[in-house]
């Protein structure tokens, strides 16, 4: 998995940068898709001033040109990675539990219309 970091408005540390390619990785890594690419964008909103203005965006760029992006914003840049990993997880196992769904109805819409017509070639 390719995860890139970028940071606006300040100075990305090494510590920062491996501690959000590892929340992103362990979110990420069960999970049974293949990513085409993982964004991690950092930016302190307010810059020196402090408060709550760490922001973490991430973005998952999926086969399908399917694209699932989640934001959080917090104190520090730890807690906003924390949170936008647990929320890109979530929201990444739900879009597939979906597309899982949409396939199997699918399939069985397919499977009806192949009975129905096989049903009305006997009669």
């Amino acid at each position: 998995m390719h995860i890139r970091v970028r940071s606006k408005d300040f100075k990305l540390t090494p510590s920062i940068d491996g501690f959000a390619r590892e929340q992103v990785h362990s979110a990420l890594s069960r999970l049974d898709t293949d990513f085409i690419a993982v964004d991690v964008f950092l930016k302190d909103i307010n810059g020196p001033r402090g408060g709550v203005d760490k922001q973490v965006l991430i973005r998952v760029r999926l086969p399908n040109r399917q694209v699932i992006t989640v934001t959080a914003t917090h104190e520090s840049f730890y807690g906003a990675m924390g949170q936008s990993a647990k929320r890109i997880k979530r929201a990444v196992k739900r879009h597939i539990r979906k597309s899982r769904n949409f396939a199997k109805r699918r399939l069985a819409d397919a499977l009806l219309e192949r009975r129905l017509a096989m049903a009305t070639n006997l009669d």
